[in-house]
């Protein structure tokens, strides 16, 4: 297993992919503060713009398809916390895009070159195929959460100077936690539906459709069906989804909804690693 684990790790690291999606995290993390710079300065220039910010995001406890940040109008004026400004981008989805992207790219690679087929036979349990992708995945979450914060961060530092301040610690270092355990559940499932499809293409259509909010009507269609059932229940299914808790799971939230979020990623990284090793177990390896 060990062995196994080494060389999905060298193949990782020897991946352009890797390389590429990297290089993407770190322009995405200086495009999302810039923006974030840019709605802060149109707020500073045009009162009113802050009013429809403040009305946004007053607006946005609903989530709403497509991916976005709202800048605080507290920012134009006051000084701005490192979490809060990490806890927004990494909330709004963008980093999730890339998780997707490289799950899909890396598990399907060795279909596509064979690695699988010259040696599944190797091993008695393919099975355990998918733990060392699963290992090979989770450095690589790990790292680019590592890599978007810290270029955040710098470029926060750039723009802002002494307006930009380091808060709670702790704090900073649970949402950071909480958001990459949800990031992981995400390329597991992306994993269990490359193996399954045997398709990027297919595994990445469905993560990025989810990740982008378009299955938020199918959400309330659920919640509708299950209100006119038990109204009592107060049900909303995107609490136990790995896009909703995403998107819930900032700095600022409640306990409990940090507790949820847990759950939520640990119980979707153990279900689609036990499907997709029972899939690569049963089919035939090709």
């Amino acid at each position: 297993m060990f062995n196994l684990i080494k060389m999905d790790f060298y193949r990782m690291m020897h991946s352009v992919s890797t390389w590429v999606i990297l290089t993407f995290t770190v322009l995405l993390a200086v495009f999302a503060v810039s923006m974030t710079d840019s709605d802060i300065q149109s707020m500073a220039e045009n009162p009113q713009y802050i009013q429809e910010q403040q009305e946004e995001i007053d607006g946005n406890e609903d989530r709403s398809i497509g991916i976005y940040t709202t800048a605080d109008p507290e920012w134009v004026d006051g000084k701005i916390e490192v979490g809060d400004i990490l806890s927004t981008e990494i909330s709004s989805g963008l980093l999730l895009l890339l998780c997707i992207i490289f799950a899909a790219i890396f598990v399907s690679a060795e279909q596509k070159n064979g690695y699988v087929k010259n040696i599944a036979g190797q091993f008695p349990n393919r099975g355990m195929l998918v733990l060392s992708k699963l290992a090979a995945l989770a450095v690589q979450v790990l790292l680019m959460l590592v890599v978007f914060a810290a270029v955040a961060a710098l470029t926060g530092l750039a723009l802002w100077g002494d307006r930009f301040y380091l808060g709670s610690e702790s704090s900073l270092l649970q949402c950071l936690g909480v958001q990459y355990l949800l990031h992981l559940g995400f390329a597991a499932l992306i994993l269990f539906l490359t193996i399954l499809s045997r398709s990027s293409a297919f595994s990445m259509v469905v993560g990025l459709l989810a990740c982008v909010g378009t299955l938020i009507p199918v959400y309330s269609l659920i919640n509708k069906i299950v209100y006119d059932i038990r109204p009592s229940w107060n049900f909303d299914i995107s609490k136990y989804t790995l896009d909703g808790n995403i998107s819930m799971a900032g700095i600022g939230a409640a306990p409990e909804a940090l507790i949820r979020a847990v759950i939520v990623g640990g119980a979707f990284v153990v279900a689609c690693t036990i499907l997709s090793m029972l899939v690569m177990q049963k089919r035939d390896v090709r």
